[in-house]
Protein backbone atom coordinates (compact mmCIF):
# COMPACT_ATOMS: atom_id res chain seq x y z
CA UNK A 1 0.00 0.00 0.00
CA UNK A 2 1.52 3.31 -1.07
CA UNK A 3 1.49 6.34 1.20
CA UNK A 4 1.69 9.92 0.10
CA UNK A 5 4.85 11.97 0.72
CA UNK A 6 2.77 14.26 2.93
CA UNK A 7 1.63 11.33 5.07
CA UNK A 8 5.20 10.06 5.47
CA UNK A 9 6.41 13.55 6.35
CA UNK A 10 3.70 13.89 8.99
CA UNK A 11 4.70 10.55 10.55
CA UNK A 12 8.40 11.50 10.53
CA UNK A 13 7.73 14.90 12.10
CA UNK A 14 5.47 13.30 14.73
CA UNK A 15 8.10 10.69 15.55
CA UNK A 16 10.82 13.34 15.86
CA UNK A 17 8.61 15.45 18.11
CA UNK A 18 7.96 12.43 20.35
CA UNK A 19 11.69 11.69 20.61
CA UNK A 20 12.48 15.34 21.41
CA UNK A 21 9.81 15.41 24.11
CA UNK A 22 11.17 12.21 25.66
CA UNK A 23 14.70 13.65 25.69
CA UNK A 24 13.52 16.90 27.28
CA UNK A 25 11.47 15.13 29.95
CA UNK A 26 14.29 12.74 30.84
CA UNK A 27 16.06 15.54 32.72
CA UNK A 28 12.94 16.85 34.47
CA UNK A 29 12.49 16.73 38.21
CA UNK A 30 9.28 15.73 39.91
CA UNK A 31 7.64 18.50 41.98
CA UNK A 32 9.04 16.90 45.16
CA UNK A 33 12.55 16.67 43.74
CA UNK A 34 12.29 20.25 42.52
CA UNK A 35 11.37 21.39 46.03
CA UNK A 36 14.41 19.60 47.52
CA UNK A 37 16.65 21.15 44.85
CA UNK A 38 15.25 24.68 45.34
CA UNK A 39 15.54 24.54 49.16
CA UNK A 40 19.13 23.27 48.99
CA UNK A 41 20.20 25.91 46.46
CA UNK A 42 18.44 28.65 48.46
CA UNK A 43 20.67 27.78 51.41
CA UNK A 44 23.74 27.81 49.18
CA UNK A 45 22.68 31.20 47.80
CA UNK A 46 22.29 32.59 51.33
CA UNK A 47 26.00 31.81 51.81
CA UNK A 48 26.91 33.40 48.44
CA UNK A 49 27.65 30.00 46.88
CA UNK A 50 26.74 29.05 43.33
CA UNK A 51 23.71 26.87 42.70
CA UNK A 52 24.44 23.23 41.99
CA UNK A 53 22.96 21.76 38.82
CA UNK A 54 21.35 18.35 39.01
CA UNK A 55 22.80 15.27 37.33
CA UNK A 56 20.47 12.62 35.89
CA UNK A 57 22.35 9.61 37.31
CA UNK A 58 22.47 11.24 40.74
CA UNK A 59 18.77 12.10 40.57
CA UNK A 60 17.93 8.48 39.78
CA UNK A 61 20.10 7.27 42.68
CA UNK A 62 18.66 9.82 45.14
CA UNK A 63 15.04 9.22 44.12
CA UNK A 64 15.37 5.44 44.32
CA UNK A 65 16.97 5.76 47.77
CA UNK A 66 14.28 8.17 49.04
CA UNK A 67 11.62 5.68 47.93
CA UNK A 68 13.49 2.85 49.68
CA UNK A 69 13.74 4.88 52.91
CA UNK A 70 10.02 5.69 52.78
CA UNK A 71 9.19 1.98 52.44
CA UNK A 72 11.67 1.07 55.21
CA UNK A 73 10.44 3.78 57.58
CA UNK A 74 13.89 4.64 58.89
CA UNK A 75 17.12 6.26 57.76
CA UNK A 76 20.25 4.59 56.47
CA UNK A 77 22.85 5.78 53.99
CA UNK A 78 23.18 4.21 50.57
CA UNK A 79 26.32 2.57 49.25
CA UNK A 80 27.70 5.90 48.10
CA UNK A 81 29.61 4.77 45.04
CA UNK A 82 26.81 2.64 43.57
CA UNK A 83 24.96 4.22 40.67
CA UNK A 84 27.55 6.96 40.13
CA UNK A 85 29.27 7.78 36.85
CA UNK A 86 32.79 6.36 36.69
CA UNK A 87 34.32 9.85 36.49
CA UNK A 88 33.39 10.88 40.07
CA UNK A 89 36.12 12.17 42.40
CA UNK A 90 34.19 12.91 45.57
CA UNK A 91 30.71 12.13 46.89
CA UNK A 92 28.56 13.01 49.88
CA UNK A 93 24.99 12.19 50.89
CA UNK A 94 22.32 13.69 53.11
CA UNK A 95 19.32 11.57 54.11
CA UNK A 96 16.54 12.84 56.32
CA UNK A 97 12.84 12.92 57.05
CA UNK A 98 10.34 15.31 58.54
CA UNK A 99 6.88 16.75 57.99
CA UNK A 100 7.93 18.81 54.94
CA UNK A 101 10.82 19.41 52.56
CA UNK A 102 11.66 22.80 54.17
CA UNK A 103 11.73 21.23 57.65
CA UNK A 104 14.15 18.52 56.49
CA UNK A 105 16.35 21.14 54.82
CA UNK A 106 16.34 23.17 58.05
CA UNK A 107 17.44 20.06 59.94
CA UNK A 108 20.29 19.55 57.46
CA UNK A 109 21.43 23.12 58.01
CA UNK A 110 21.30 22.66 61.81
CA UNK A 111 23.62 19.65 61.63
CA UNK A 112 27.33 20.34 61.10
CA UNK A 113 27.95 17.33 58.85
CA UNK A 114 24.86 17.83 56.71
CA UNK A 115 25.49 21.58 56.45
CA UNK A 116 29.06 20.84 55.30
CA UNK A 117 27.62 18.79 52.44
CA UNK A 118 25.05 21.45 51.48
CA UNK A 119 27.64 24.24 51.54
CA UNK A 120 30.52 22.23 50.05
CA UNK A 121 32.53 24.22 47.52
CA UNK A 122 34.05 21.21 45.78
CA UNK A 123 30.75 19.80 44.53
CA UNK A 124 29.96 19.98 40.82
CA UNK A 125 26.51 18.34 40.83
CA UNK A 126 23.72 17.21 43.10
CA UNK A 127 21.06 14.56 42.76
CA UNK A 128 17.84 14.93 44.72
CA UNK A 129 15.07 12.59 45.78
CA UNK A 130 11.84 12.91 47.74
CA UNK A 131 9.26 10.32 48.78
CA UNK A 132 6.32 10.41 51.18
CA UNK A 133 5.14 7.81 53.65
CA UNK A 134 2.26 8.71 55.92
CA UNK A 135 3.00 12.12 57.41
CA UNK A 136 6.73 11.86 56.70
CA UNK A 137 8.67 13.29 53.79
CA UNK A 138 11.99 11.56 53.08
CA UNK A 139 14.63 13.50 51.19
CA UNK A 140 17.98 12.45 49.78
CA UNK A 141 20.72 14.71 48.43
CA UNK A 142 23.70 13.11 46.67
CA UNK A 143 26.60 15.50 46.05
CA UNK A 144 29.35 14.74 43.56
CA UNK A 145 32.58 16.29 42.36
CA UNK A 146 34.03 15.21 39.05
CA UNK A 147 32.65 14.57 35.58
CA UNK A 148 33.01 18.20 34.50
Amino acid sequence: MATSPRSRRTRVVSALAAVLLAVLLAGCLSPGQDSVHREMNADRSAYKLRSLPTHDALNRKAQAWAEYLARRGSLVHSTLSSGLPSCWRGVGENVGYGPSVPSVQDAYMNSAGHRKNVLGTSWDYVGVGMAKSGNRVYTVQVFMSGCT
